[in-house]
């Protein structure tokens, strides 16, 4: 049974206002855990399960908490922070306690929760009158950031909107409304895709629009928000206020870093959505989830953690504005041509620490020593990187007040922080060793009595033995009296008035004087009021520098701007890539084009370039044909990658390349199951496959693999038609198009070509040239690919058997095909039609044949030919009597 105590009530008192939270409850030296917090943290953290008056509690030392918190943070779990707010032994009954800081996922700004080059961002979805509203924040930051898009009950375009911007931004905790989760299913399910994402479900009173507008306008100090383009009605402002709502309970700190509210549209950015990112592995491959062979490593050449930062975000949001991706290039390109000033800035960049979370943590009260004197070092550095800028006369995106002015406010908070913080300070405000020597007087006074305390009192000692003749006169320490004067018996007579008797001992007797006692206080005293002098002259600078928080922000961004710059114009030496023409046509004309990571990861010179040219008002769709292994795959998503790249401001990997302006991105390559959502290869296919149809405009760039590979031969062909027809009549955008499907090849339009990847066969082996080429190919080659695969030579011997058979079968049925449509018009039943085989005879038509005659082929689209060309070969294999003692496997057993 549980004994119920006053700090038992004490616990479950401040527990009932965290039930959501794991409450780290302080007992002495230790935060401990009880109840049902205590089971579930043992259990993840893998720490002893005890019991106190039988309730159940697990523990952690206060001076290790933060890696704990970490792990939990990790884990998708929320943590309150409940501190002793009044001294042991100086109050009255129980020590009184109060949550001081509550830290969740997605508002975390300490280090030691953070990843040093990832965002960390904190989002809210609100849907009203027919809109959603969308805005997350970067707290650690102070990047916030907001939009809306219209629902759309007949296209679904709002959920495919809501699985890009979750996709892209990989937000760590979302606020949402409890009805939006209750009464839109399909929200619902894209959340749980998400498995890491904590889910905030709010009551919709919650969102109420006066409060959310109130707490902007608070926020950046304002009337009204025009200024960033918002009225009061304005859909964004639920979910922004949302937001600040929440962290007005989480943070309980002011937030003076967070100064603007970026709201952006869906033509700010070219639109890639969540199954794209994945197939052309932007930020993370597809196998172990990371960076490695991603576009972004190859890219990253950055030095400073805002720098990795900014060149992720900028990946995943390519721009659409012809005349900002020209500026960025200007930039790179000025780096790109002075490789001397390259490499001083890339010197400089590596030595300056996090200036932008750093600042965060100062504008939230929550910087220490070292953090200072990492501001002091990052401000150094700052200056030298500055001069170095000016020289070269770089611009920037950005609108950055860093004027002469400016930079001497900067300049003054540097040398402040060089006076006043030590080079090797405390991360604590209660063990002293934060003030440099020389700041303070007082300070100084009160350390050097701290330290030559024990010389003093041997400087008084020897004056007392002088003025009294006690020669051998002792000092003694004890805990219960302090210092004190021992006397022996034999010289007691000599003891002066002033001496005070303290005690009685055998052998004579113990004194001390005011003096002495003086000292004693003052020396004792001298520590605690160093460490709390220091503690209140840390404070006052710490207040003087978050005056500058809004120059400090702006050194950062443009230090993390400086940094990418660098790292696209490296990346652009490094691997010999070259400035793309960005303009409003619907070109994507690329000569020599690569693969920038496949590249990256093999000898120099072994990657084998191509050419593409696609032409809104020309040939705007190519049909590519080839083995696997030929290098379609890799073909396709280096077309995709040379227009992020160029897009969101990089060089790239090709001799020339001019690129029209692409509005969203589209990749369907490849497919696998999805276990979690129900569906099979072939559903995630076609999923994929309708977003694109649905979403695609003439300005985008689509590129599609291998369409309807996951079902039966005639099904997948099917599909493969009618989607290439849709893309080629009614889309009509840039379109780069795969498929095993060489009847494809057969189809008609003014704006498709058909291109193959080279192949050459060698004494029965093939060689994969990875060249494209003019016009399709016929052969599949799969039967080569699965001996380079070590499939067994039996299989591979019956498998040369079977397609050779079906061979047979479709020229022969070819032959009477073009005998047939050979005949003059009014002559087709009076021709002789060559016998399907030596035993049948010549005055009985074929059944296929009878169905010919019937036909009348002006009023067949493809697909029904199609079709009725199938249902043949499938009678054809039916009646061949070819092997008997075997029977031929089904048309769906060889295709699926």
């Amino acid at each position: 049974m549980i004994e119920t105590t006053p700090l038992v009530e004490q616990y479950r008192k401040i527990k009932r206002d965290y039930q959501d939270m794991v409450l780290f409850f302080r007992l002495g030296d230790f935060y401990e855990m009880f109840a049902e917090d205590a089971l579930e943290v043992s259990s993840l953290l893998n720490l002893t399960l005890t019991s106190r008056n039988g309730l159940p509690m697990c523990g952690v030392p206060y001076h290790a908490a933060r890696s704990y918190i970490a792990r939990l943070l990790n884990l998708g779990k929320k943590v309150a922070i409940c501190e002793q707010v009044t001294e042991p032994g100086k109050g009255k009954g129980l020590i009184e306690r109060q949550v001081v800081e509550v830290v969740t996922p997605g508002t975390a700004v300490d280090e030691d929760f953070l990843e040093r080059g990832t965002a960390n961002y904190l989002a809210s979805l609100v849907y009203k009158n027919g809109f959603f509203s969308f805005s997350y924040i970067e707290l650690s930051t102070g990047e916030f950031w907001t939009t809306h898009f219209q629902e759309n009950p007949d296209t679904l375009d709002h959920e495919e909107r809501i699985r890009r911007e979750l996709g892209r931004l990989a937000p760590r905790e979302l606020i949402i409304q409890e009805s939006l989760l209750e009464e839109q299913g399909s929200i619902q399910a894209i959340l749980h895709e998400y498995g890491d994402l904590v889910i905030n479900r709010w009551p919709d009173w919650v969102f109420d629009s006066y409060q959310c507008y109130e707490r902007l306008l608070k926020q950046f100090k304002a009337v009204n928000l025009k200024a960033f383009g918002l009225e009061e009605g304005s859909p964004e402002i639920l979910s922004a206020g949302a937001i600040l709502l929440y962290l007005d309970e989480t943070a309980r700190s002011v937030l003076p870093h967070v100064r603007s509210l970026h709201v952006y549209g869906e033509e700010d950015f070219v639109a890639i959505d969540e199954a794209s990112q994945k197939n052309l592995e932007l930020v993370q491959n597809q196998r172990e989830g990371d960076s490695r062979y991603t576009l972004f490593e190859v890219l990253d050449h950055t030095k400073t953690s805002m720098g990795k930062r900014l060149l992720r975000w900028r990946i995943l949001h390519p721009l659409r504005e012809k005349s900002a991706i020209h500026l960025r290039l200007r930039m790179v390109e000025l780096f790109y041509h002075d490789q001397g000033r390259l490499s001083q800035i890339r010197e400089l960049l590596s030595r300056i620490p996090d200036l932008e979370r750093l600042s965060a943590r100062l504008a939230m009260d929550k910087a220490h020593g070292k953090d200072l004197v990492a501001i002091r070092t990052a401000l150094a550095q700052f200056h030298r990187l500055q001069k170095l800028i000016d020289e070269c006369g770089l611009p920037s995106e950005y609108e950055l007040k860093l004027g002469s002015q400016e930079q001497s406010q900067l300049v003054a908070l540097q040398h402040l922080l060089e006076q006043a913080i030590c080079d090797e300070p405390s991360v604590l405000l209660t063990e002293g060793n934060l003030i440099r020597e020389g700041y303070s007087k007082e300070l100084d006074h009160l350390k050097e009595l701290q330290q030559k305390g024990r010389s003093l009192l041997e400087e008084y000692l020897e004056e007392e033995r002088k003025k009294t003749g006690i020669t051998n006169l002792k000092m003694k320490y004890n805990r219960l009296i302090g210092y004190y004067f021992e006397v022996s018996r034999a010289n007691l007579t000599l003891v002066p008035p002033y001496f005070i008797r303290r005690q009685g001992i055998a052998g004579g007797e113990r004194f001390t004087t005011e003096r002495l006692m003086a000292l004693e206080s003052e020396i004792e005293g001298a520590a605690e009021r160093s460490i709390e002098l220091e503690k209140n002259l840390f404070l006052e600078i710490r207040e003087k520098a978050k005056e500058s928080i809004p120059l400090l922000l702006d050194g950062a961004r443009r230090i993390a701007e400086i940094d990418v710059t660098a790292s696209l114009a490296w990346a652009a030496t490094l691997y010999g890539w070259n400035a793309p023409e960005i303009d409003e046509s619907c070109r994507l004309c690329i000569k020599e084009g690569r693969h920038p990571v496949v590249e990256a990861h093999l000898p120099r010179g072994e990657f084998i370039p191509n050419d593409t040219d696609l032409d809104g008002e020309g040939f705007f769709f190519a049909l590519i044909t080839g083995p696997n292994m030929a290098g379609k795959s890799t073909y396709l998503r280096q077309s995709a990658l040379i227009t992020i790249m160029a897009q969101m401001g990089s060089f790239v990997p090709a001799r020339e390349a001019r690129i029209g302006v692409v509005d969203k991105i589209f990749c369907r390559v490849g497919a696998s199951d999805n276990l979690a959502r129900g569906e099979s290869t072939f559903l995630v296919e076609m999923n994929e496959t309708a977003r694109i149809l649905r979403s695609a405009t003439k300005r985008s760039l689509v590129i599609m693999d291998e369409v309807g590979r996951g079902t039966g031969t005639k099904d997948g062909l099917a599909i493969a038609w009618a989607v290439c027809e849709e893309l080629l009549e009614h889309i009509r955008c840039r379109t780069l198009f795969a498929t095993h499907y060489h009847e494809l090849s057969r189809l008609e339009h003014p704006g498709m070509m058909n291109r193959s990847m080279g192949v050459e066969e060698r004494d029965g082996t093939i060689v994969f040239l990875r060249k494209l080429k003019e016009g399709a190919t016929t052969e599949s080659y799969g039967i080569h690919v699965a001996q380079l695969a070590g499939i067994p030579p039996n299989v591979l011997e019956r498998a040369m058997e079977i397609m050779k058979a079906l061979s047979e079968q479709e020229e022969l049925l070819q032959h009477h095909i073009d005998t047939f449509q050979g005949a003059p018009q009014g002559e087709a039943e009076k021709r002789e039609v060559a016998p399907l085989t030596p035993s049948e005879k010549k005055e009985k038509p074929h059944p296929i044949l009878e169905e010919l005659l019937r036909l009348d082929p002006n009023r067949l689209t493809p697909l029904e030919a199609l079709g009725r060309i199938y249902a043949w070969k499938e009678f054809l294999l039916k009646q061949s009597q070819k092997a008997p003692h075997r029977s031929y496997p089904k048309e769906k057993d060889l295709f699926e």
